[in-house]
């Protein structure tokens, strides 16, 4: 105990994440050199060094402990044998898991169905321009796809618009009625 009244703290006995890191001792990764672990190159070696560690368990869970609620780019290199987005898709699948367990029972009398909460609408993607449009040349150059005379006349035309007007927008389309259209006060 110190005189504070709390005990005394060993170096390496805790860590940050409060649990206890003795077992880091007998890691297998503890005399290797830390680039192995970082290096992309060298990952299928470092996944297969923590495979054989003995204490792979107590690794991952303080791992995930560590890295809670970090974005998936944020998880670098290979730590208990999982790559960063591993660790990242076992935490969202462990987070996920334990939604689905807290989900509220159905009242008596409810239809089990409508206890379980429905999953978000997706919206359906729009259909693909079609060919004889700019957005359809666009498009066949992105795939790598043959570009059709259609599509290519609708790609200098607009090219042409956009050097004279400094616009693709069609002013006819965005424009109200013309004057010609305009009531002039002799319509009932």
């Amino acid at each position: 105990m110190t005189a504070g009244g709390a005990a005394a703290r060993v170096p390496g006995e805790a860590g940050a994440d409060g649990g206890s890191r003795v077992w880091e001792a007998s890691a297998a990764c503890g005399e290797r050199d830390a680039e192995l672990w970082f290096s992309r190159s060298s990952w299928p070696t470092a996944v297969a060094i923590c495979a054989a560690c003995p204490v792979l368990e107590p690794c991952l869970a303080a791992v995930l402990q560590r890295e809670k609620g970090l974005p998936r780019c944020r998880r670098q290199g290979v730590v208990a044998g999982l790559t960063g987005p591993q660790r990242h898709d076992l935490e969202r699948a462990a987070n996920l898991s334990r939604a689905q367990q807290r989900r509220p029972a159905p009242r008596p009398g409810e239809p089990a169905d409508r206890a379980v909460p429905r999953a978000p609408a997706v919206t359906p993607r729009p259909l693909p321009a079609p060919c004889g449009t700019r957005a359809a040349y666009q498009r066949h150059l992105r795939r790598g796809e043959p570009v059709d005379e259609a599509c290519r006349a609708a790609n200098a035309r607009e090219a042409g618009r956009y050097r004279r007007t400094g616009s693709t927008h069609d002013r006819r389309e965005k424009a109200g009625p013309r004057d010609s259209d305009r009531c002039t006060g002799s319509c009932p």
